[in-house]
């Protein structure tokens, strides 16, 4: 009979494990707690009643900017949130505000959190991105290796409407147009080098510019002038061919 009441016992344990993890894990537990100890009773309510992508857009430097300070970056379980989220794939801290957010709205209306439908969205929305970071990290290592100090160079660079020259964070397939965009030749007067491709860069002695007046990040430069030009760019650097074609 005991033993019978033991396993009883045991069977209604592991059915309230069950239950806890069908439910929300854990850490986004935490972070309601967080949001309901440090969120006047008004303002959940008007968060609850936006619509949702309203309401977490609103809060991404209110609550979600204290979140990602006082739960994220310094709370007492901050390495236990960290944890979890890095180990769903989610490494930024925006991403895992929204999510909180997101979650924390839903929960108060009553409805799914679908966490791994929200997960699945950031790791889509990184991954050409990530890529893209990549093959401009190879993109430099190859730029750096190819050239040498005196070679001759052509650089192409996006011009804003400001009329100065500017980089993409990741956009390798934008189309030069000699009419607006920037064209310098120059010659290589140091390569610094680095283990990180970030890093590294040339120095180059401007010799010519397609248009005088147009800057470069919003500085004046001139032909006879040093330019400091980093590798890792959407700018196209190549050598300059005898027969002055691109």
């Amino acid at each position: 009979m005991r033993f019978v009441l033991i396993l009883i016992s045991l069977l209604i344990f592991n059915s309230c494990k069950s239950q806890n993890i069908s439910g929300p894990p854990l850490e986004l537990e935490i972070s309601f707690e967080f949001i309901e100890k440090n969120w006047k009773k008004k303002y959940i309510e008007s968060f609850m009643a936006k619509e949702e992508r309203t309401a977490t857009i609103e809060q991404h430097r209110g609550m979600g900017l204290s979140i990602r300070n006082k739960l994220l970056r310094k709370g007492k379980k901050s390495d236990q949130m960290i944890e979890f989220f890095t180990g769903l794939g989610i490494f930024h801290l925006d991403d895992m505000s929204s999510i909180i957010l997101t979650s924390y709205h839903r929960h108060l209306n009553g409805k799914e959190i679908k966490l791994q439908e929200q997960i699945d969205y950031y790791i889509a929305y990184w991954k050409p991105i990530i890529e893209c970071d990549k093959n401009m990290d190879t993109l430099a290592i190859e730029t750096f290796r190819s050239h040498q100090l005196g070679d001759t160079i052509q650089i192409e660079m996006p011009v804003s409407e400001n009329n100065s020259a500017i980089d993409y964070q990741c956009n390798m397939d934008w189309e030069f147009n000699d009419s607006t965009d920037l064209l310098i030749t120059g010659i290589i007067t140091e390569k610094i080098n680095s283990e990180l491709p970030a890093q590294l860069k040339f120095t180059i002695n401007i010799l010519t510019k397609n248009h005088k007046d147009t800057e470069v990040f919003m500085n004046e430069v001139y032909p006879g002038d040093i330019l400091l030009v980093k590798l890792k760019t959407c700018w196209r650097i190549r050598k300059k061919t005898t027969d002055n074609t691109k």
